[in-house]
C-alpha cells in the first residue's frame, strides 16, 4: 500500500513539474529583432559549484563566457548578448531559464565545468536536453540540478522535483522539445569547435536531464568545458591561455551555426520573393506554342517515396553525422535508415509513414537503440513542423 502511493505521489509530482514547465510553443520572433544569445555562466555565489584544488567551478566558467561573449561581439557586432549573471551572484535555476525567455532569445548557451570521484576522468562534452545517454550524462545532470538545493523553497519552485533521486527524471523521457534538432546541430558544431581549439578528449554530445535546459523555450546546450577534478586538466582550464582556447573552441562552433541560420534566412527570403517578369515577355496574339521533338523533350523525375499528394509523412529521426554514413556503420547499430540533407548535415531516419500512430510506435520501439529518437515530419518533400503536421493528421483521420 505504501508503495503505491509512492508511485502516485511521485506521478503527480512529474504532472505538476511538466505543467508548471514553460510551454514549447514560440511565438514567430520578428524579423526586425536583433539575435540574441543568452549565455549562463553556471554556479556562483555561495554555490561555487565543482572545486579543484586551487580553482572554482564558478570562477573558471566566469572567465570562459565573458572570453565567449567578446569574441562573438567582435566577429558578429549584430548579435545581442545577454548574461544570466555577471559577478560572483547565485542565480536560481528557473531564473537563468526566465532570463532568456523574457527576452525571447534564439539560443542558450550554460557554461560549466565537470568533476567525477575518478581523478583519472578528463575532457569536454556538450549536451541537450534528454533522459540521458549514458550513467555519467545522468550522474552530470544529477550534480547539475543539485544547484536547486541551495534555492529558497526549491520544493514549491520545482513542484516536488528531488535532483538527488532517479525518479524524478522520468519527466525527462516524456518531454521533447521542438527545437531538438536545432540544439542537437548547435551541439555537435560547438563540440567539434572545442576538440579542434583545445586538443581535449572528445566525450561526444550527449542528452541530459538539467533543469536549465528544461526550463528554456529556444535552442539549449550545456557545456561542460573539462574535469576540474582530474589535476591536469584544472591546471588548463583555469588557465588564461586554456580558457581562451575552450571560448575560441565554443565561438568557433557558434560562428558556424550561426552562418547557416543567416544563410537559411536569405535562401528563405528568395523563395519568398515575387519572381519578376522580364519585360517585353509578353506573347503576341497569333502566337502557337512550339512542342519541342519527343527525343530532346525532358524526362520527368520520378515521385520521391515520401511525395503523398500534401499529406504529412512521419519518420523517425534517430541519428545526426557531418558527413555520409557508409552501408553498415556502427552507428546505425544494424537499423536499416534512410537520410536527408538539412543545413549540411545528414540526417537519417527509421520508418516512414502518414498514420502518425504507427510512426510513434516506431519511435517507441527503437528507443531501445535509439534512447532520442523522435519523430520528424515532412509534406510533399518539404520539412515541416512535426506539431503542424500531427494537427493535420489528426484532422484528416
Amino acid at each position: 500500500m505504501k508503495r503505491g502511493l509512492l508511485h502516485i505521489r511521485l506521478l503527480l509530482a512529474v504532472l505538476l513539474f511538466t505543467i508548471a514547465a514553460p510551454c514549447h510553443i514560440v511565438a514567430q520572433k520578428s524579423k526586425k529583432k536583433a539575435f540574441t544569445v543568452v549565455i549562463d555562466p553556471g554556479h556562483g555565489g555561495v554555490d561555487p559549484g565543482a572545486l579543484g584544488k586551487r580553482a572554482k567551478e564558478k570562477t573558471v566558467n566566469m572567465n570562459v563566457s565573458k572570453a565567449l561573449a567578446e569574441m562573438i561581439k567582435e566577429e558578429f557586432p549584430e548579435v545581442k548578448i545577454i548574461f544570466t549573471r555577471t559577478t560572483d551572484v547565485k542565480i536560481p535555476l528557473v531564473r537563468r531559464a526566465t532570463i532568456a525567455n523574457d527576452a525571447n532569445a534564439d539560443l542558450f548557451i550554460s557554461i560549466h565545468s565537470n568533476a567525477a570521484k575518478s581523478r583519472k576522468a578528463h575532457g569536454c562534452e556538450t549536451f541537450t536536453l534528454g533522459a540521458g545517454s549514458s550513467a555519467e550524462a545522468k550522474a552530470a545532470a544529477m550534480y547539475e540540478n543539485e544547484a536547486i538545493l541551495l534555492e529558497d523553497n526549491f520544493e514549491e519552485t520545482y513542484k516536488g522535483f528531488d535532483p538527488r533521486s532517479s525518479e524524478s527524471y522520468i519527466i525527462f523521457e516524456l518531454i521533447r522539445s521542438h527545437d531538438m534538432e536545432k540544439s542537437i546541430a548547435l551541439a555537435e558544431a560547438v563540440q567539434k569547435g572545442m576538440v579542434n581549439s583545445t586538443k581535449l578528449h572528445n566525450r561526444g554530445v550527449s542528452t541530459g536531464g538539467f533543469i536549465v535546459l528544461h526550463k528554456t523555450v529556444m535552442p539549449s546546450i550545456l557545456v561542460e568545458v573539462g574535469f576540474i577534478s582530474n589535476p591536469t586538466e584544472e591546471k588548463y582550464i583555469a588557465s588564461k591561455n586554456g580558457q581562451k582556447q575552450i571560448a575560441k573552441g565554443i565561438f568557433n562552433g557558434f560562428a558556424s551555426y550561426y552562418r547557416e541560420y543567416k544563410k537559411s534566412l536569405q535562401n528563405q527570403a528568395k523563395s519568398e520573393a515575387p519572381a519578376s517578369k522580364p519585360q517585353g515577355s509578353k506573347k503576341p496574339a497569333n502566337s502557337t506554342p512550339v512542342t519541342p521533338p519527343a527525343s530532346k523533350t525532358k524526362k520527368q523525375e520520378p515521385a520521391k517515396a515520401n511525395n503523398h499528394g500534401g499529406q504529412p509523412v512521419f519518420k523517425v529521426q534517430i541519428l545526426t553525422s557531418g558527413s555520409k554514413l557508409k552501408d553498415g556503420d556502427k552507428r546505425l547499430k544494424g537499423v536499416k535508415a534512410d537520410y536527408y540533407k538539412e543545413n549540411g548535415m545528414y540526417k537519417y531516419t527509421y520508418g516512414e509513414s502518414t498514420n502518425y500512430d504507427l510512426i510513434a510506435k516506431k519511435r517507441k520501439e527503437i528507443s531501445a537503440k535509439f534512447k532520442e529518437a523522435f519523430v520528424v515530419a515532412f509534406i510533399d518533400d518539404k520539412k515541416v513542423s512535426t506539431k503542424e503536421a500531427i494537427e493535420i493528421y489528426r484532422k484528416q483521420k
